[in-house]
């Protein structure tokens, strides 16, 4: 039986705004991610922190996101997944943009690892989502779009946080790179 002829299943209605949006919003979720690793030597030497302190950041974030990832996984069966999002991609958002404003190791490392509660809410719930707006036919190419945001997303921070981090200071990487997450939110 030839399938050639037969039209693909169309999407939902608001689907491809959907997939732009979610995809924004990963990329935004990588470039603030690898921000901190951008400007590393910077915050150090202004927090006065040790070698052992700039590695506990990262180690927060991924066990705070490791352990909340389930939460919202469960959260969204019971409750409106695009407001979980808004308000995860919103809190790891601010979060960033808050690390600027850390003047001590526990102040930055609380933020990070709120940066992982928000990663978490998003992360964990927008490939579901994408899944409602495509058929099955058609999931593999919009789920390839969606995870090509990683490692653009994660080239951006290192680039952007490093150029940002030498001319503006590790401060403003932070709140430039942090910020535009409000906008997608």
């Amino acid at each position: 039986m030839d399938t050639s002829s037969k039209p693909a299943p169309a999407a939902v209605q608001g689907a491809t705004f959907a997939v732009v949006l979610l995809t924004a919003m990963n990329l935004l979720n990588y470039l603030d991610r690898y921000v901190p690793s951008a400007v590393k030597d910077l915050f150090k030497e202004d927090l006065k922190l040790t070698d052992f302190q700039t590695s506990l950041p990262l180690t927060a974030f991924i066990f705070v996101y490791m352990f909340a990832s389930p939460m919202f996984g469960s959260l969204a069966d019971k409750g409106p997944r695009r407001t979980l999002i808004a308000i995860g991609v919103a809190l790891w958002s601010l979060a960033t943009a808050g690390a600027a404003l850390a003047t001590t190791f526990w102040q930055f490392l609380l933020a990070r690892a709120l940066v992982g509660v928000g990663e978490a809410a998003y992360a964990t719930i927008s490939p579901s989502l994408i899944s409602d707006y495509y058929p099955p036919e058609r999931r593999n190419k919009i789920m390839t779009i969606f995870y090509v945001a990683i490692p653009v997303g994660s080239a951006l921070g290192f680039g952007l946080g490093g150029v940002i981090g030498k001319e503006l200071g590790w401060r403003w990487a932070f709140l430039i790179c942090g910020l535009p997450g409000l906008l997608v939110a």
